[in-house]
């Protein structure tokens, strides 16, 4: 139990380190609204260990007495980073399919903001609700487990799933050019490379011996520290609140997706600590 316990802080005191130490090392991008902390990456790390919940604490205070944003960001700025690790470090023993539902949930909802941006609210309206009758069909065909004895039926739910998606695709691109706004086109164009980048990740996660439930770690330090972290930093620097979440939400999801997702990737095969998700 001694040495379990040493090694735990010893891990908590690196995260802290390095955290803090990134933080100030790319200051320029690390706070602010126009923010992409490159330290955020480590967030996912409590999928693996409890013992970096308190290290992201203790690093993310650190950062931010000395980020020279204001008492509000030392106050709020780190409870926002120990709520997202503990939310990630509880999604390790999260069932397959309960995580298979909560990976797509954002991926549909990318799909729903890229519709309505390209065409207008009564078609999202109908892509979301042909795209939830069909994941309510298509849910029942995920295996339980993964592995040889799930593959084909995995193929299955896959190819199914990629007809439903190209059909979806084709309905969008009838209606790519009902707005003239430049922005709604550029926006929603990306958007849809999102949802399809996401959808993509999203199988190859059923199909490998990942599982989706990784697939959620990075997620809930970009949706705590967007909406968590805009609320104190809009007011702060007199910009519009929904401006600073879109622009917080933008960086956490390159630092959180971009570098930690392939961090976390690279490092759960090699901590003995590591936790795979549960199989239910």
């Amino acid at each position: 139990m001694g040495r379990f316990l040493i090694r735990d802080i010893a891990v908590a005191g690196l995260v802290a380190a390095m955290y803090a130490v990134l933080s100030l090392a790319f200051a320029p991008i690390s706070f602010g609204v126009y923010q992409v902390r490159v330290a955020e990456a480590l967030s996912v790390l409590p999928f693996l260990t409890g013992a970096a919940v308190p290290g992201l604490y203790a690093g993310c205070l650190l950062a931010n007495i000395f980020g020279n944003m204001g008492w509000p960001d030392i106050v709020f700025g780190p409870f926002m980073t120990l709520a997202a690790a503990l939310i990630t470090y509880g999604l390790r023993r999260l069932g397959r399919r309960a995580a298979l539902v909560l990976a797509g949930l954002p991926v549909v909802l990318l799909w729903v903001g890229a519709v309505y941006l390209l065409s207008g609210f009564h078609l999202a309206v109908a892509t979301v609700s042909g795209a939830l009758l069909a994941a309510a069909a298509i849910l029942p065909l995920v295996p339980r487990k993964g592995g040889r004895a799930g593959q084909q039926e995995y193929r299955e739910w896959l190819g199914t799933r990629l007809v439903i998606a190209l059909i979806m695709a084709l309905v969008a691109a009838i209606f790519l050019t009902a707005t003239k706004d430049a922005y709604f086109i550029v926006a929603g164009g990306l958007l849809v490379i999102a949802a399809v980048a996401g959808a993509a990740v999203l199988a190859w996660s059923l199909v490998s011996d990942v599982g989706p439930a990784i697939l959620l770690a990075p997620l809930p330090p970009v949706v705590l520290n967007a909406f968590g972290v805009a609320a104190y930093l809009a007011p702060l620097l007199g910009v519009n609140y929904w401006f600073a979440a879109q622009m917080i939400g933008v960086g956490q999801l390159i630092a959180c997706y971009v570098i930690g997702l392939p961090l976390l990737l690279l490092l759960r095969r090699r901590m003995v600590f590591a936790v795979p998700p549960r199989e239910t």
